[in-house]
């Protein structure tokens, strides 16, 4: 399915019954990250998967910031007139679905974010010099945006009220004590730590979510 939002053409995947829920993907991915987790949730809820703009099978450019992307999912929301959907975000799209909940709180009825920072103390060594990279060597704008954006100040975090689930694998190069820094900020918040979980391996064309999210989104 395609639907225009801000003068850019979304694709999104939909399926399924019941309450809606939005998966967001992250950086340098669509939403074919999700697939293996689509068609159970499509179970208990009405899924909606959309490829950000410039990603996958959606027209436009990859946004430049990340509240471009912020505005494209609540125009999203409410063209679609969903009734406040459960927002998975995993990576950027958890960024993303940080500034959806602080800013609009009364469209997001739960959230959960996946192997997500808010600032650049958050991440390895090695995943800034390898974003590095790809920023200033190829011009990547993922990468850029990233790099340059990628800050919510603990005041905004204060402010989200929506339920929040935060999730990071114990092996991911997002810092777990990052997470549990911010995670204690979000006043209605809870934190899970992922066992022996990389960055990608309980996300990306993964089932190990499923459980989590049908016991948060009780």
């Amino acid at each position: 399915m395609k639907i225009t939002v801000n003068g850019v053409e979304l694709y999104y995947q939909k399926i399924g019954q019941g309450h809606p829920l939005i998966l967001l993907h992250g950086h340098h991915q669509d939403g074919a990250v999700f697939d293996k987790l689509i068609s159970p949730l499509s179970l208990y809820y009405t899924v909606y998967v959309p490829d950000m703009r410039g990603h996958g099978l959606s027209g436009g450019e990859a946004s430049e910031h990340y509240q471009t992307d912020v505005e494209d999912m609540v125009s999203f929301i409410k063209q679609l007139g969903l009734k406040r959907p459960y927002i998975l975000g995993y990576g950027a799209g958890g960024v993303d679905g940080l500034w959806l909940a602080s800013k609009y709180p009364d469209l997001v009825n739960k959230l959960i974010i996946a192997g997500t920072y808010v600032n650049g103390n958050g991440v390895s060594a090695g995943h800034i010099m390898s974003n590095s990279f790809k920023r200033f060597f190829r011009g990547d704008r993922d990468s850029r945006v990233a790099m340059k954006e990628t800050k919510i100040l603990p005041q905004r975090l204060a402010k989200i009220t929506t339920p929040t689930l935060c999730v990071v694998g114990e092996k991911d190069w997002v810092k777990i004590e990052h997470v549990r820094w911010y995670s204690a900020i979000i006043p209605n918040c809870r934190l899970i730590v992922m066992p022996r979980q990389s960055h990608t391996s309980y996300v990306v064309h993964s089932l190990k979510l499923l459980d989590l999210i049908k016991d948060f989104c009780k």
